[in-house]
């Protein structure tokens, strides 16, 4: 069963050493629902790990706070925990601070990257097309694959209606 590793921070070594990837989902905190939507389908239908923000005690604590470094330090151990980052591109990704640091981490440690644009943005940052672009469902299915090789018989089917709402609501046919 895949499981969120923000909620479960405090087992960072035994996710660490893990052999199980986890994403890492990037996004600006306008974008939340559709990080959520992505984040439920990666965990329920591809059954890999995340990590999702919002579900990181720590770091909601210290936003909260203001705590700069506490900060940091949350994205570092998420990133650490991760081994794909999945940067949801909007038109509002460009004014976050926070979306290209977490980038840079995740390039600094050599973590597989892939940017999913989603639906209404006109174009993909420049840095962020040397890496792996999802344009729209099919490539996202595709390079999911990627995430669980072994859950790849569930991407030859057809989505459910759910999963297809809430994928076509967020990301082009």
């Amino acid at each position: 069963m895949a499981i969120n590793r923000a909620e479960r921070k405090q087992n960072q070594a035994l996710y660490c050493a893990s052999k199980k990837n986890c994403v890492f989902i990037s996004h600006k905190k306008e974008d939340l629902e559709a990080a959520k939507a992505i984040g439920e389908f990666l965990l329920n239908q591809i059954n890999v790990d995340i990590y999702l923000d919002i579900y990181d005690i720590t770091l909601q604590e210290a936003v909260s706070l203001e705590n700069d470094q506490k900060i940091v330090e949350s994205i570092r151990t998420g990133l650490s925990m991760s081994t794909h980052l999945l940067c949801l591109v909007s038109d509002k990704t460009h004014l976050s601070w926070w979306v290209p640091y977490e980038i840079g981490i995740a390039s600094n440690q050599e973590k597989r990257i892939a940017s999913l644009k989603l639906k209404g943005t006109e174009d993909i940052p420049s840095f962020l097309k040397t890496e792996k672009v999802l344009m729209n469902i099919r490539d996202f299915l595709e390079y999911s694959k990627t995430y669980n090789p072994y859950n790849g018989l569930f991407l030859r089917k057809e989505l459910n209606a759910i999963n297809r709402l809430l994928l076509d609501h967020y990301v082009d046919r």
